[in-house]
């Protein structure tokens, strides 16, 4: 099945490694938190004390399963930089186990010049995600149309991705937003599925089947509504409209596009959406003009 994950390997053991706040102090601070599982997802997000606690609860649902899918949950690893609402460029780290922002000035990190975000791609480094959390283009999205203009230039060797699970689709960009506010019970992959009530996974979405396949030198336009039926799947890989899953999984995404913290998009290939792209000899620029018209 195809799923909207970045996939990597971890121990079966999970670990949890973040500080819970004490009850006395403010429930407003966020905290930035790196999320990964052994079924093929890492994130890096920003919640609050209740949403932190939530989490932790699924996390420790999940490991207790006995499905053999485990996760973590750790304070992620960022630099003092990191805290700007400009585009952000995602890469997986070199043990592939997770994903870390490019902020440092010789990370090659994203630049925007006249509307337009540009960053190189690196040999050997899969590129996961090109985020922002601008106030201009998050919070409500309902009524938005998610537009990018995007320009791949300078390729000489050709698109690759990391373990795609046996598919064969080609490496391609796609939309992506996160809202930690759209906490909803998870609908099971199967009729034996454990757990079957974790609410993380509708905080995620990715434009599907909408994508644009990376073929190397290249200028085209992707365009998705945001509030399309049928036009966006979770982490758990479901459709916003799956049948099996209604009416929870249509409110949690109206929940959700009401309260986009971050927005952009994902870079995958094979059977996954975020599992991170690069090219053969490291050769490339990816620009991209993102709009909500």
């Amino acid at each position: 099945m195809n799923r909207a994950i970045a996939v990597f390997l971890i121990t079966s053991a999970a670990v949890l490694l973040f500080t819970i706040a004490h009850p006395a102090q403010g429930q407003t601070t966020n905290t930035q938190v790196t999320l990964s599982c052994n079924d093929g997802h890492s994130v890096i997000f920003n919640v609050d004390q209740i949403t932190l606690t939530s989490l932790l609860a699924d996390v420790q649902a999940i490991n207790a399963s006995g499905t053999g899918t485990s996760c973590t949950l750790t304070m992620a690893a960022i630099d003092p930089s990191s805290g700007t609402t400009e585009w952000t460029v995602y890469d997986y780290n070199p043990s592939n186990q997770a994903i870390a922002p490019r902020n440092s000035p010789n990370s090659m990190p994203a630049t925007t010049t006249n509307g337009t975000t540009s960053f190189p791609f690196k040999s050997n480094i899969y590129t996961a995600l090109l985020t922002t959390s601008d106030a201009n283009l998050t919070g409500d999205l309902s009524a938005k149309t998610l537009n990018d203009s995007i320009t791949v230039s300078d390729v000489t060797g050709t698109f690759e991705y990391r373990d795609g699970d046996g598919c064969t689709y080609p490496a391609n960009v796609r939309f992506y937003f996160v809202s930690p506010k759209a906490s909803s019970p998870a609908c099971p992959t199967g009729g034996s599925a454990k757990p079957q009530n974790t609410g993380f996974y509708t905080q995620f979405w990715w434009s599907n089947p909408v994508n644009l396949p990376l073929g190397g030198n290249q200028t085209a336009t992707i365009m998705q509504a945001v509030n399309s039926p049928g036009f966006w799947s979770d982490w758990n890989g479901k459709s916003n409209n799956d049948p099996s899953c209604t009416p929870a999984i249509e409110e949690a995404f109206q929940v959700a596009i009401r309260n986009v913290q971050t927005v952009g998009l994902s870079f995958g290939g094979g059977c996954f959406f975020e599992n991170g792209v690069t090219t053969s000899d490291g050769t490339g620029t990816f620009n991209s003009t993102f709009t909500e018209p």
